[in-house]
Formats: structure tokens, sequence, C-alpha cells
């Protein structure tokens, strides 16, 4: 129960912190600034206020791809949610933290494209207006994060949510990855150990005049029946005296 609190609060804690850097970002970069850096590690690490109605990294981002992703995505996310809270208990702990990050940060974005309208980001949204409710399923995804590496080959500007996502993507493979390596010879040893000890239990130890005999339900105790050990000429004398 303590590690179901666990992954509900991480998840949780992406949108909330999601949520919030897109406001400050927002509020603090208008819209009408869009493109204008702001160094925060010079030559390494900047905001830029952006904004796409796509998927993660700007995908997806017009026509009728947007629309499919509009529908996929939040079939995707129930599916995950349902897998991890209800299947997944058997999971390690890495892979159940990857899918509750993929869970926050897909869930935050999905806040963007059914909220996030013009009139919004304009900041003159108004809730009682037809106009604003008229934009709901047409938002935008709103992106802040870059790195200043080569255009040639990563040019895209990204949010918190984003990066929770490929982390928690990261643990899934990894978890995958080592379920596939390491767990099989694990499960190997596991499964050599218990043919050894039913082995055991099934030879017994007769060094005390007797073995072990399971009774009929294999889980029970397996109890000792003593072998009574008679000579040839006893036998022959029991016969011949019944006779």
């Amino acid at each position: 129960m303590a590690i179901t609190f666990i992954l509900i609060g991480a998840s949780v804690g992406i949108v909330l912190l999601d949520q919030i850097v897109k406001w400050l970002c927002v509020w603090f970069m208008p819209i009408n600034t869009v493109g204008i850096d702001v160094d925060v590690i010079p030559g390494f690490f900047g905001l830029e206020y952006m904004t796409n109605s796509g998927m993660s990294f700007g995908l997806f981002d017009e026509g009728a791809e947007r629309w499919i992703f509009m529908i996929i995505s939040p079939i995707a996310l129930v599916a995950i949610g349902i897998y991890l809270f209800k299947f997944a208990k058997n999971e390690k702990l890495p892979m159940k933290l990857g899918l509750a990050f993929i869970l926050g940060g897909g869930f935050s974005n999905m806040i963007d494209r059914i909220f996030y309208g013009e009139s919004l980001l304009n900041g003159t949204a108004n809730f009682f207006d037809s106009t604003f409710w008229s934009e709901v399923f047409n938002g935008k995804v709103v992106d802040m994060i870059y790195f200043y590496f080569n255009t040639d080959i990563w040019n895209a500007v990204f949010n918190v949510a984003d990066s929770f996502v490929c982390i928690g993507a990261g643990f899934v493979i990894c978890s995958l990855i080592y379920d596939l390596i390491f767990n099989k010879s694990e499960k190997r040893k596991e499964a050599e150990q218990k043919a050894l000890e039913l082995n055991k239990k099934m030879n017994g130890d007769t060094s005390g005049g007797g073995v072990l005999l399971p009774e009929n339900d294999d889980n029970i105790p397996f109890e000792r029946v003593e072998i009574d050990e008679k000579s040839d000429s006893d036998q022959e004398n029991e016969v011949t005296g019944e006779k």
C-alpha cells in the first residue's frame, strides 16, 4: 500500500511541478516574446517560450496527425494507469517509477492540449466566455527548455513533463533489459534450488532407519515411516510358524 501512495504522489507531483513551471513561463515570458532566449547557464542551458500542438519535442504538430495523437494519447495513459496500479504488483521499483513518471508527464501535457488555447496563452482568457470554451481540445503544449547543442543534431525545445517522460521511459527500458538478461538466470537458479529441496524431501534421510514419504498434499510436511528391517531367517521362521 505504501508503494502505491509513493507512485501516486510521484505522478501528481510531476503534474503540479510541470504546470507551475508552465504558468511561470506564460506569466513572465508573454506570448509576444516567443523566440527570446533567457540564459540560465550561458552556453549550455537556456529558456525559450514556445508552443506546439503536438506531442513531446514538437512531434505531430499539425494536421490530422495531431488529432490521431489526441485520440491515442488518452487511451495510452489510461492503459498505463490500469497496469501500474492493478497488474504491476510484482514488477520491480524502477519499472513502477518509470510508469509513474510517464503517466504524470503525459497527463500534464494532456492538460495543455485540452485547455491551453490561444486566449489563455495570450492572457485574455475568460472562463465565462464562450470563446474560451470553444478552444477546449485545441490547446497547445507550452515548452521552454533547450540546450545549446548543434542545431543539426538537436534543436528541440521541451518542458518538465517531457523530461520525466524520457526518464520514465529509460527506467522502463532498463528494467526490461534487466529482466531479459539477468532475471531468467535468477529464475533458473530458484527453480533448480526448489528441485533440489524437493528431491531431498522425496529421498529422505535414511540415517535414522526410515525414509520421508509424502502425504496426500505436497504442501503438508512429510512424516517419517519406520522400516521393519528383518533378516531372511526371521522371515522364514515366521512363515513356518504360520503353517
